[in-house]
């Protein structure tokens, strides 16, 4: 019979090893994409979380440049205004 020939052993196992091969792969990749989606969705929520503190660093931007946040800052630190007296307090 044809397929007793010791050359077809061979190429059945070529094609064996190859379709392992294959399988393996495609196993890996596989894998490997479901790493790479969950790292994709990690940096997406990542990213937002970002964006958010971004803006609400913007907020507090704007509201420090404001005439009442900086007139605040200026008492916390003890100024006065020209017309202004100063009446200190006792500690105790």
């Amino acid at each position: 019979m044809v397929r007793d020939r010791p050359s077809y052993r061979v190429l059945y196992l070529a094609f064996a090893l190859g379709v392992l091969q294959a399988v393996g792969l495609l196993a890996f990749e596989a894998y490997r994409t479901a790493t790479l989606s969950r790292e994709v969705q990690r940096l997406e929520a990542e990213n937002a979380a970002l964006w958010e503190r971004v803006r609400a660093l913007e907020a507090e931007l704007r509201a420090a440049q404001g005439p009442a946040f900086l007139e605040a800052e200026a008492r916390r630190l003890g100024l006065v205004k020209k017309d202004e007296t100063l009446h200190a307090r006792k500690a105790h």
